[in-house]
């Protein structure tokens, strides 16, 4: 017994040694101390934050107000309120830490960020989007408590195009390391190199050295698979001075390796090791995937080698009724539904995006324009509709801060960013003033320098004025890698072939194909006038605006036609692929979010997002539009229309055909029949080479009568952070939805999770985000509960007068 139990020690200490030092990147969300407005003297470390509301991270101030014509920050800020605000951790470091280093590293708060820690500043980063760190091992106390401060001023307004929420948005992280290390950012990894069926990867580390001695280490690079196994690895000696830094280059190779694409996004693992004196003081690792990247005036984009559109969505960063606050699983949620539409990329409109957006790019096989900024020196003016009337407004963002900080927000930004595989070009600006003239061909060179000189892709500019032959600025426009076309017209992409024949090309923004009224709204008549009515504009420039963009959104699907019949084009980014808070056009109040997109705000689909799975995507599908709950147009004619994949479509009406239409799949196309309306049913049946690929089928509704309940996931983790998305629709007793029901829902939950959200997909609607009752907007409704950090079983209950209640139970672990 004896002998075994030395066998076991001696198992147990030979683990250990080869066990690496273990630095850390701790989730720093937890337990903040918060307080809305301006106060004094809160960075000192005695004062009494006591009285002071206790939240979690990330956290968005602003999204819990009240939606109010008084709020400055106006219809482009979503009308909610914005202003000061503070937050404050109280925090033990423990004594055997005192000769380590000590860092805080926030993903993004918003805006003009000052950091203290023990009443000592750590610095300033007014950029809102941006992420930023600071090592703070000179002003901690080991072994004592310790106090960081955070006060953020978004009180000038209105402060941006569009929604911005206040408040530390993304996650926070306390990472403690050795004082040999590799700081935030420091591994930058390229591999983009294939030949002969070998990938070359290449893995530059910077090496810190925080000691007063200098020191000779050992470095390792050693690459995993996805199952964890070894598949190479280097180790080289080196010598680093005492308070200096050093740059390793490390040159691996992969032998057939597994190439990261958008349908099977595979990652390698590098990890990168500091040895000192046989013993591990600092391990980092960093997720990888191998993949070429091809950009080329006449064939446009390749992956792999192969060619690939483009089929893009320009998106902001908030989350729809969470507001700015990052959770992965909105995210996740997300670019879910995208992908079933067809979409294959994303542009980040128009700044840095969280972490997570990346991770989970990376790890579904999205592909991302990766955008920096919205503003050079000059400030926007962006229009509005004020009472129905088209005006402009000034915004008060980031013009002013550019010369000062534009360059390190952009090195940083690239540091971040440069190692996911998903990112293929940089975009160093959208719709910029000064690149309608010379102004911009210093600065546009010098931001594209930047990215030059920190990362090999390349970058472009979504450059506005396109229907404007004088605009932009040809000189400015070249100093871009890629010509990045905002809006363009078939006419002048021709003369731009004719003039630029070399060029190399992306539709970076248009407009999509989906109409400006809210999801399942169809006017006809008097219900038209009535609607806008309710309105009371005084002027129609708002009406005329959003009567110019039918209800198929005719420009948008121009456009896509316009990439699909030109080989040189990338591909395209509608505006935009979700609904967002703010930039309200071309309706003022009461809207409080955009109308622009296929998916409303709640996450539901309108009907342009059946045009674009049409277009986007293999699986067999057909739609058609309107749902036949048309009261008042009994007998009169309505046109209906259908979106397919497949070659023929037939419509029937109450069992009869109505004829079939055909639908070529290489071209852009949809059909329309004029249809007598009467209560009853309508069905289309898509064909492929004769055969029947789909159906959809619409039929007149009864009385609202009960409630469908759909989600995606019914276990969540019980870390505080995740979330469940729950989606209702309302039906009649035969199971029919209900198109026009607007009852309003009730939601109770039991157990280990909270309502964390309600939305319905209606812009104009000013309930609250942050409640547990909404009215259905359209027959629909959402409902999002959170995880506690208590593991346990949940019970959603939905009730709603007149209606059969429903429970729907989940599970967090």
């Amino acid at each position: 017994m004896k002998n075994t139990l030395l066998i076991l020690l001696s198992i147990i200490l030979l683990s250990c040694s080869k066990t690496p030092t273990k630095n850390t990147k701790e989730n720093f969300d937890f337990d903040w101390k918060f307080y809305a407005g301006d106060i004094e003297n809160v960075e000192k470390s005695n004062f009494d934050d006591s009285k002071w509301r206790t939240v979690n991270l990330p956290h968005d101030w602003s999204i819990e107000g009240n939606f109010s014509k008084n709020n400055p920050s106006f219809s482009r800020g979503g009308w909610l309120p914005t202003g000061k605000v503070a937050y404050r951790k109280t925090f033990t470091v423990p004594s055997t830490d005192k000769n380590k280093r000590i860092v805080i590293y926030f993903d993004g708060a918003y805006r003009n960020s000052e950091v203290y820690i023990n009443g000592k500043l750590l610095g300033k980063r007014p950029f809102g989007y941006i992420a930023f760190y600071y090592d703070m091992t000179e002003h901690i106390n080991f072994g004592k408590e310790n106090v960081i401060t955070v006060k953020l001023d978004n009180s000038k307004q209105p402060g941006s195009r569009w929604y911005t929420g206040t408040g530390i948005y993304r996650h926070v992280h306390l990472i403690t390391t050795n004082k040999l290390y590799i700081p935030v950012w420091g591994n930058y990894i390229v591999a983009n190199k294939i030949k002969n069926s070998k990938a070359e990867i290449n893995v530059e580390t910077t090496v810190k050295n925080d000691f007063d001695t200098n020191e000779n280490i050992d470095i390792s690079v050693s690459i995993f698979n996805e199952a964890g196994k070894l598949i190479t690895s280097k180790k080289e000696s080196k010598a680093i001075s005492k308070n200096e830094s050093i740059k390793h280059k490390s040159i691996l190779t992969v032998e057939n390796p597994t190439l990261w694409d958008i349908n099977n996004p595979y990652q390698y693992s590098i990890r990168t090791e500091i040895i000192q004196n046989n013993k591990i003081v600092y391990t980092e690792t960093t997720k990888t995937g191998i993949r070429t990247l091809t950009f080329n005036h006449t064939e446009g984009f390749k992956l792999n080698g192969k060619t690939v559109k483009l089929k893009g969505v320009c998106l902001h960063h908030d989350g729809g009724p969470l507001g700015a606050a990052v959770h992965k699983r909105t995210i996740e949620r997300q670019l879910e539904k995208l992908r079933e539409m067809g979409c294959n990329s994303v542009r980040t409109a128009h700044n840095p995006f969280s972490e997570e957006f990346l991770n989970i790019c990376d790890e579904m096989g999205f592909l991302v324009m990766n955008e920096a900024f919205d503003e050079w020196e000059r400030p926007k003016q962006p229009a509005t509709t004020q009472n129905g009337k088209k005006q402009k407004i000034t915004v008060h963002k980031y013009a002013h801060l550019f010369k000062k900080w534009a360059a390190k927000d952009l090195e940083d930004f690239i540091l971040r960013d440069r190692n996911h595989p998903s990112v293929i070009m940089w975009s160093i600006g959208n719709e910029i003033d000064q690149m309608r003239d010379e102004t911009g061909i210093a600065i546009g060179k010098r931001l594209v320098d930047i990215v030059h000189k920190f990362d090999y892709r390349p970058a472009t500019n979504g450059v506005h004025g396109y229907w404007d032959m004088k605009r932009p600025n040809q000189e400015a426009a070249a100093t871009s890698d890629i010509y990045g076309y905002n809006y363009i017209k078939q006419d002048r992409m021709d003369w731009e072939r004719e003039q630029f024949p070399n060029v190399m090309a992306v539709i970076t923004e248009h407009e999509s194909a989906q109409s400006f009224y809210p999801r399942s709204t169809y006017l006809y008549g008097k219900q038209k006038e009535q609607w806008w009515n309710k309105l009371n504009y005084k002027y129609d420039d708002a009406y005329k605006w959003v009567e110019k963009r039918d209800i198929r959104g005719e420009a948008g699907m121009e456009a896509w036609r316009l990439v699909k019949e030109s080989p040189f084009l990338m591909g395209m980014f509608i505006w935009t692929g979700w609904d967002y808070i703010g930039e309200t056009i071309p309706f003022g109040w009461p809207a409080r979010s955009s109308s622009f997109a296929p998916i409303d705000l709640a996450g539901f689909p309108k009907d342009g997002y059946y045009f674009y799975q049409s277009q986007w995507s293999n699986k067999p599908m057909v739609h058609i539009f309107p749902h036949w709950n048309l009261e008042g147009m009994e007998g009169k004619k309505v046109s209906v229309y259908s979106y397919t994949n497949g070659d023929e479509v037939e419509l029937f009406q109450d069992g009869k055909s109505l004829g079939k239409q055909k639908n070529n799949t290489e071209k852009v196309e949809y059909q329309t029949w004029n249809v007598v309306y009467k209560p009853g049913e309508l069905k289309a049946i898509s064909y492929k080479n004769g055969k029947i690929i789909a159906e959809k089928m619409v039929k007149t509704a009864g009385k609202p009568s009960k409630i469908k309940i759909e989600t995606r996931r019914t276990k969540m983790n019980a870390n505080g952070q995740d979330l469940i998305y729950v989606e209702c629709t309302i039906l009649d007793k035969n199971g029919n939805e209900v198109p026009t029901a607007n009852n309003l829902l009730k939601f109770n939950v039991e157990g280990a999770a909270i309502i964390s959200g309600v939305a319905n997909g209606d812009n104009m609607g000013l309930e609250p985000f942050k409640a547990k009752q909404r009215t259905a907007f359209n027959g629909k409704c959402l409902a999002i509960i959170q995880s506690t950090q208590k593991a346990g079983n949940i019970k959603l209950s939905i009730t709603s007068k007149g209606l059969e209640s429903t429970t729907i139970n989940f599970k967090s672990n």
